[in-house]
């Protein structure tokens, strides 16, 4: 039996721009810490379980809810599932969470 999407029909936004990368972000000898844009860059072109679009065209993850503290090594992402029931957001969570360890940890 073919599942059939949570949401069919769901709202599409334009995406935003990409961040321009400076000199400062290609010198490997520049330490830098991780910024809540680099982050959201990480994530936002994920693509939907569901859907041929990205998390950040259906506004599941949005720049201003990224959290970033780099003393502790945290990162909190607050995402909004496209339905209030939304089947595939643990597995959304998954993705972007081994997404963001990977380049913490490279």
């Amino acid at each position: 039996m073919t599942k059939t999407a949570d949401n069919v029909n769901p709202d599409v936004y334009d995406k935003g721009s990409e961040r321009e990368a400076t000199s400062a972000d290609h010198d490997e000898d520049v330490a830098d810490d991780f910024d809540e844009r680099e982050i959201f860059d990480l994530i936002r072109n994920i693509s939907d379980p569901e859907h041929p679009l990205t998390l950040e065209e259906l506004r599941v993850v949005e720049q201003g809810n990224v959290l970033l503290n780099n003393e502790e090594n945290q990162v909190l992402v607050h995402f909004t599932p496209t339905i209030p029931h939304c089947s595939m957001a643990t597995l959304i969570g998954n993705v972007w969470s081994k997404t963001v360890s990977e380049l913490v940890r490279a």
